[in-house]
């Protein structure tokens, strides 16, 4: 026998494990423990570092009748993995489809750029999947207060989980990243028994799929904190951009106006409504054939108006709708919701930021820069629309301006 062949030690090494795993008195239980193994569901987000396998949950079955399980160990190099199944007799099953992105103790490798996700196979095995170029998600409701006589109920997914009385409101015991514990207090003293507020909100409907992504720490740990803040800016259902990487931003339209001076109204009220319109729709991101609001938490000064049903209209909201719809009507989109072709832009009754609504009719999701430069009557609203392209998928940026 040539003792210095290693194909021939390494069957004798085999043979070895073979005879001691029919020989091991070590059995695994009946139970598939592959969900106690995996620390994250299909679909869901990880990032480098997160442990998505419980090493220690791990099930041992003999190699003879899973010799299966030794292959991934072998072809990837885990020495370690394969001594100690040789010499035991046994090795943890394996629940891993491709091991690209991770390690061997069940980490995500440094490799992964970005938020990737689970991807779980029809036998239960995993691999991670990295990230499109472009990924948004939107914000959907996630947790209700519901008054229930002097109390309200906290649910969550259909289940209450909490059932707090008024006095026991606070910033300690409801999330109020979304409302402030003072605005519900104020709606329980005038809601009815079984109405209902929204109080917090989670990232779900994932362009690529993947699960929703509940809780801020969560959401700031998967994609980063500009994401959650978009979330706290935005309407109920606005989508979010949360991953960009290797796109073009391409400038698609552009528009301008100017708030000018008009003696019926303070100009100076006028401009800095006009400021406010333009921080309202300030990067705002619109996915393709879709639609969306401007920001929520903005604040207009109205001014007497007799034309308006309510007495008063946010006058100097006009010139930056007139910019902003100008941007958009020359890229060939509709007429946004709530506003009109001629040089009032806004609908009277409609809240400028809140109400109206953007269309966008193109193949690639766009997003709305505004800016503002000069002051009172001379103030000039700038409106730029950028198309966010994928660089994989759309290469040919030729014809138009391109910011890297």
């Amino acid at each position: 026998m040539d003792r210095h062949n290693p194909y021939l030690l390494i069957g004798i090494l085999i043979l070895l494990a073979i005879t001691s795993g029919v020989m091991c008195t070590q059995h695994a239980s009946s139970t598939d423990l592959t969900t106690q193994q995996l620390m994250n569901k299909n679909g869901s987000t990880v990032v480098s570092g997160d442990q998505v396998i419980d090493i220690s949950e791990m099930q041992k079955v003999p190699i003879f009748s899973a010799p299966q399980n030794l292959i991934r160990p072998l072809t990837s190099g885990d020495v370690v993995s394969v001594l100690t199944a040789l010499t035991t007799g046994t090795i943890p099953k394996d629940v891993v489809n491709n091991s690209k992105y991770l390690t061997s103790d069940g980490k995500i490798s440094d490799d992964l750029q970005g938020p990737g996700y689970i991807v779980t196979d029809d036998n239960g095995k995993i691999s991670v999947k990295e990230a499109d170029c472009i990924v948004w998600g939107y914000k959907l409701p996630y947790t209700y207060a519901v008054k229930d006589g002097d109390s309200i109920k906290v649910i969550q997914n259909n289940k209450t989980v909490k059932t707090l009385k008024e006095s026991e409101i606070s910033n300690e015991t409801v999330p109020t990243d979304f409302v402030s514990a003072s605005s519900l207090k104020e709606w329980f003293k005038t809601a009815q028994d079984g109405s209902n507020m929204t109080i917090d909100y989670y990232l779900g409907g994932f362009n690529d799929n993947r699960t929703g992504v509940y809780g801020k720490d969560k959401i700031i740990h998967d994609f980063g904190e500009e994401p959650y803040n978009y979330m706290r800016n935005y309407t109920p259902g606005a989508p979010v951009m949360v991953y960009d990487h290797n796109a073009s931003k391409v400038n698609v339209s552009s528009a301008v106006s100017v708030v000018e001076y008009l003696p019926e109204y303070p100009t100076e009220i006028r401009a800095a409504n006009a400021k406010e319109f333009a921080n309202g729709w300030n990067n705002t991101i619109i996915p393709p054939h879709e639609s969306a609001h401007g920001k929520e938490n903005v604040t207009f000064t109205s001014i007497a108006e007799a034309e308006a049903a309510s007495g008063s209209a946010t006058h100097g909201v006009c010139p930056p709708g007139r910019s902003l719809r100008d941007a958009i009507l020359s890229l060939g989109y509709p007429l946004p919701v709530g506003m009109s072709g001629a040089e009032e832009s806004i609908l009277y009754e409609y809240r400028p930021t809140i109400d109206v609504l953007v269309t966008n009719d193109g193949d690639y999701p766009i997003q709305i820069v505004m800016w503002t430069e000069g002051e009172s009557g001379d103030t000039h609203i700038y409106t730029t629309i950028y198309e966010l392209r994928d660089n994989n998928t759309y290469p040919d940026t030729s014809n138009s301006t391109e910011e890297e």
